[in-house]
């Protein structure tokens, strides 16, 4: 079975529940052979609040807790990490002098898709209520998960007030979210669109699962998962997942995503779950990465085994020179044109 198939333990999971006819939840209707990978689509019927608590809920924090199948040897991780670290420092190595790439699930899709876009080399960030809901959602959906708030739109009140006030504290511009001066100096009214795209983020995240099915807390957001390259710091892998959680002392990561899911998803959950996996000894590497996409309610669960790991790899390798090609040309763009 290669890499890109669900594990057997998530795979019995999902199999509990499958969407019936009219996209109302059903149970103990076995998934077809065609579902490989995937959990069944599911609405809950009647008003939006009686989505909250439908079994979809319970059957993702099911699969995301399902016994690892398989395990990924302290041999074949080293052999990865080594194998990766030669490459990308060759390919690295034509960055210009002084350049640093850090290719992050952003940078590495926009290789894939767009590559005419890394050549225009504008990779300015510019904050929008878009670009910022996740960061505000995240922050919100880990205060409700905790008792914090009792729900999204409160939660989420609290935490652009948090941030506007940690800006103005002494000393508070440290630490205050990189969103915080941006949104400090927005309208009311632009202030009120930052406050709805961010509860609407969360609000599909926190009833995306069962959090009491979790006999330990989940870690909503967190710190993201860096790896630098051997050799320097010129290139750096940073991944990013929205929860973490203990699936048989391996971890498991959720990864909300948007729009419909693509068709190359199983590279999209598989770098957050390789960068994960670098960082890490093999024994508490990641054993599963679960794809949401809230948009079109689609559902995605990658086994994170050793040829996973690898075709994510390759992916990384031509990401990371595509990229460099683009620096590469863009410098000599600047200096009247190629030699």
């Amino acid at each position: 079975m290669t890499g890109t198939s669900t594990d057997a333990p998530a795979r019995a999971a999902a199999s509990r529940w499958a969407a019936g006819p009219t996209g109302t939840v059903t149970s103990e209707r076995p998934a077809s052979p065609a579902s490989e990978g995937r959990v069944p689509p599911a609405t809950a019927p009647g008003r939006a609040g009686a989505s909250l608590s439908v079994p979809r809920a319970v059957l993702l924090a099911d699969v995301l807790l399902a016994p690892a199948d398989g395990v990924i040897s302290p041999e074949d991780l080293t052999r990865l990490r080594d194998a990766l670290g030669r490459d990308l420092q060759a390919v690295a190595a034509d960055l210009p002098p002084g350049e640093r790439l850090r290719l992050d699930a952003f940078a590495m899709r926009t290789a894939r898709r767009h590559p005419e876009r890394c050549a225009a080399g504008n990779d300015s960030f510019t904050p929008s209520p878009r670009t910022c809901r996740r960061a505000v959602g995240v922050a919100a959906v880990a205060r409700c998960v905790r008792g914090v708030a009792p729900g999204p739109v409160a939660a989420v009140a609290d935490v652009l007030d948090q941030g506007v006030d940690d800006l103005g504290a002494p000393g508070g511009a440290s630490r205050a979210p990189w969103w915080a001066g941006w949104y400090a100096g927005l309208p009311r009214g632009a202030r009120a669109v930052v406050q709805a795209e961010a509860t609407t983020w969360a609000t599909r995240l926190l009833t995306a699962l069962e959090w009491r099915r979790f006999p330990r807390p989940a870690v909503v957001g967190g710190r993201d998962d860096w790896w630098q390259c051997p050799g320097g710091p010129q290139l750096t892998l940073q991944g990013r997942a929205e929860v973490r959680v203990q699936a048989d002392r391996r971890l498991a990561l959720l990864v909300v995503g948007s729009g419909r899911c693509p068709e190359d998803w199983r590279l999209e959950l598989g770098f957050p779950g390789l960068v994960a996996a670098l960082v890490r000894d093999a024994a508490a590497a990641p054993c599963r990465v679960v794809g949401v996409w809230p948009d079109s309610g689609q559902v995605r669960v990658l086994r994170l085994d050793v040829a996973a790991l690898e075709a994510t790899a390759t992916a990384v390798v031509s990401a990371v020179g595509t990229w460099v090609d683009a620096r590469i040309d863009a410098g000599h763009g600047a200096h009247g044109g190629a030699a």
